[in-house]
């Protein structure tokens, strides 16, 4: 692949060095890394559910995010003067805060008061975003003060937003202080020596620090999500780890025949090296194609991965070789498992005897397999997807209690209302052709069993009329009291208003996603246009735009990864069966988080309550990521087992052959994909956990029963056709193969055997 490039050891000593300085420059930002991302989505600017919300944004104060102030005590009543006066004076210190905001007191609306009387809370409303206030937090807790008797917690999105913020970045840490040790444990029994795992370990290192840095700079420029650092960082080592593991495991193995590096550096970069760029290459465009969702943690992801996978690729075919030659006599010093690998006698070898015993009754091993993958994926039926808050976060936080706490003690529908922006046809919503309307719109909304209540304009007095509302508001002055006045204020303005429905049901619930529906198709009257918004809304759009665009971005990467591997294979059979193996152990995958997260079981084992829902975001998300990795697995096999058919022309031989080079190396490679995927279940945000289990899951079945099995057993039924290409379309196809020292290598080593 690069010939020249490593055959003079002053040309390595520059790569390597470059390397080195790129990667101090960066490590001087890791202590900032977290600050520039953001937990707001991005959601499709088309989407009417974004529009409503940008409207009232743009039209009305204080409509950013909201931070609850929630007061609870075991003895006093919230009626109590003792308990009134302690809110009121934790209150007062609110007015200093650095930013604009408005107090709404538990004493100016009776529902921020729970029916036991015993908690009350206070609201913070403000024009900024969530990420912005979040940095606010402390500021806020400073200014409440401690109230006397009273238990004080503070939530809401930025409380929330603060909390995420700071898990991610424990969780980061908890997980690289996880994975790394482990790993490196790993990577001595593989390589049988010390110095070679320090070389791999010390190379994940490397490209973790510069793919944080760049993710640093690029937060600062576009909105990244911060989850996108804890998955990077879970992606880019267990990449680096696969890589370099495949390649230095190459490496020792030609070394072994040679004891000539700068020969075995060739050979290396021309076999492993080709497999680590086209398997990098489908994983890049994989994960890539997540930034075709408008959807901040999605798109986020899709940036991070294009940065892991360009950077552990480049790693491992520059700065990787350029190590691997300066310290040849080290890393090769302990060879016993790779001598072995060479003996004569490769019909005894463990693994060429297990593959010979799949193909020989390949049914016996396939139909069990599928079975028991089928009824892994099984609980994927009972999916129900819907969108994540802050039940992600453990219960010990004070944005979940503050949750929590809402469920018990407060209709917490009230925290998630479905808001209609209605827009007048001419230039005042307060004519009282436009009163009527909407007056007669809101009582059509209340008379529906599925509403709680309506939040308006006309509503903001019980008993009122149609007829004095209008009166009302033709006057100058209104006749409301300071909260009713503040409540209109956010309410109305120009030719706009809102209206908030309160329902019945959760913001998940399917009832409430119909209700929707109903509101979305009624009409206002007197010309009065409206849009619908509101986090319910929200998911709606979100999962109606995601879930069209992952068909049609799924066919596409599905005959992407087809044409790369038909290039690199020169098959027509073998891309096609890659994918259809990949989809496989995808539904295991999924099948396990409903099981586990959804429907809770293992909730004590794994330390997190059951969300009683898949976050619409996991099953996307874990596709793309994981069906670029489980290529990973396929293309080191079959390039391998094709190096053999190539010289053989044996079907079977080849499959067993090729497993047996390969066999160590995948399940090698998997287990510490798995360890670093799987370090990362310890993570305190259910999300990460999620993930991480999920993608362990997937990479343990991927490269125990969908390789070592299933691939075999279906190769061994297919036979010939495995390799099936007219010879009219092998004259027109590119040659990819440039493994030319490779195959003449491998051939010596077959007459010899021969012999």
């Amino acid at each position: 692949m690069y010939p020249k490039l490593f055959t003079k050891e002053g040309r390595q000593w520059i790569i390597v060095s470059c390397w080195l300085i790129v990667a101090i420059m960066c490590a001087v930002y890791l202590p900032y890394a977290g600050k520039p991302f953001k937990i707001e989505n991005i959601n499709d600017p088309k989407a009417e559910s974004t529009i409503a919300e940008n409207t009232l944004k743009k039209q009305f104060d204080f409509s950013g995010s909201r931070i609850f102030v929630l007061y609870q005590s075991k003895s006093l009543t919230a009626n109590n003067s003792v308990f009134s006066s302690e809110v009121n004076k934790s209150l007062s210190g609110l007015k200093d805060l650095s930013f604009e905001h408005r107090v709404i007191s538990p004493y100016k609306n009776p529902r921020q008061i729970s029916n036991n009387n015993k908690t009350a809370y206070a609201v913070i409303e403000t024009d900024a975003r969530a990420e912005v206030i979040a940095n606010s937090i402390d500021e806020v807790n400073r200014a409440l003060g401690e109230p006397k008797k009273l238990k004080i917690l503070i939530g809401g999105e930025p409380a929330y937003t603060a909390d995420v913020n700071k898990l991610s970045e424990e969780n980061l840490v908890k997980g690289e202080m996880i994975a790394l040790p482990i790993s490196l444990i790993a990577m001595v029994f593989i390589f049988s020596g010390v110095l070679a795992a320090l070389l791999t370990i010390f190379i994940g290192v490397i490209n973790i620090t510069i793919i944080i840095t760049i993710l640093y700079l690029l937060g600062h420029q576009i909105d990244l999500t911060v989850f996108v650092l804890n998955i990077a960082t879970m992606l880019g080592l267990g990449l680096s780890l696969d890589y370099t593991l495949l390649i230095t495991y190459r490496f020792r193995e030609e070394y072994a025949k040679s004891h000539d590096g700068r020969h075995a550096i060739r050979i290396t970069l021309a076999t492993a090296g080709n497999s680590v760029f086209f398997s990098g290459l489908i994983v890049l465009i994989s994960i890539a194609s997540l930034v075709f969702f408008p959807i901040n943690i999605l798109y986020s992801i899709g940036i991070g991965g294009i940065v892991v996978v360009l950077v552990t690729v480049l790693s491992s075919v520059t700065f990787l070789p350029a190590m691997l030659c300066l310290f040849e006599k080290y890393v090769t010093r302990t060879n016993v498992n790779l001598s072995h690998l060479s003996s004569e006698d490769i019909h005894n070898h463990r693994w060429y005897k297990f593959a010979m015993l799949v193909m020989r009754f390949p049914f016996t091993f396939m139909i069990p397999t599928i079975l028991v993958l089928l009824v892994l994926g099984y609980p994927f039926l009972h999916v129900k997807i819907n969108s994540s808050d802050a039940k992600i976060l453990p219960t010990w936080t004070e944005s979940r209690q503050v949750l929590d706490q809402f469920n018990k003690n407060f209709n917490a529908n009230e925290l998630t209302p479905i808001n209609i922006v209605l827009t007048a046809k001419n230039k005042s919503i307060l004519s009282k052709n436009n009163i009527s309307a909407l007056y007669d719109y809101a009582k059509r909304l209340e008379k529906d069993p599925r509403v709680e209540r309506v939040m308006s304009i006309v509503t903001l007095e019980n008993g009122l009329s149609k007829a004095q509302y209008q009166q009302i508001y033709a006057s100058t002055t209104l006749p409301f009291d300071d909260y009713q006045k503040q409540i209109f204020k956010s309410m109305a303005k120009g030719k706009y208003t809102m209206m908030s429905v309160i329902s019945k049901y959760s913001k998940d619930d399917k009832r409430n996603f119909e209700l929707i529906k109903t509101i979305r198709e009624q009409k206002v009257g007197n010309g009065i246009s409206k849009l619908v918004g509101g986090q319910s809304a929200e998911i709606i759009d979100t999962m109606n735009i995601v879930y069209g665009l992952f068909v049609n971005v799924v066919i596409f990467i599905s005959i992407f990864t087809y044409i790369v591997l038909f290039m690199l294979l020169r098959s027509l059979i073998l891309p096609l069966k890659a994918i259809l193996m990949n989809f496989l152990s995808l539904s295991v995958c999924y099948g396990m988080l409903v099981f586990i997260f959804q429907e809770g079981h293992m909730e004590k084992l794994l330390h997190f309550q059951a969300l009683g829902f898949t976050d619409l975001n996991l099953p996307i998300l874990l596709f793309f990521v994981l069906f670029g990795l489980s290529m990973d697995y396929e293309v080191f096999l079959l390039t391998r087992i094709k190096e053999f058919y190539d010289l053989t022309g044996d079907n079977a031989k080849s499959v067993a052959l090729g497993l047996e080079r390969s066999a160590r190396i995948i399940t090698s490679a998997a287990l510490i994909m798995v360890i670093v995927t799987g370090a990362f279940v310890t993570a305190d945000i259910v999300f990460i956990k999620a993930f991480g289990l999920g993608a362990a899951l997937a990479i343990a079945i991927d490269a125990s029963l969908i390789r070592l099995l299933l691939v075999p057993a279906t190769m061994r039924l297919l036979g010939d056709w495995n390799w099936y290409l007219p010879k009219w379309l092998d004259r027109i196809m590119p040659d990819l193969h440039v493994d030319r020292e490779s195959t003449t290598s491998l051939a010596a080593n077959k007459d010899q055997r021969r012999k």
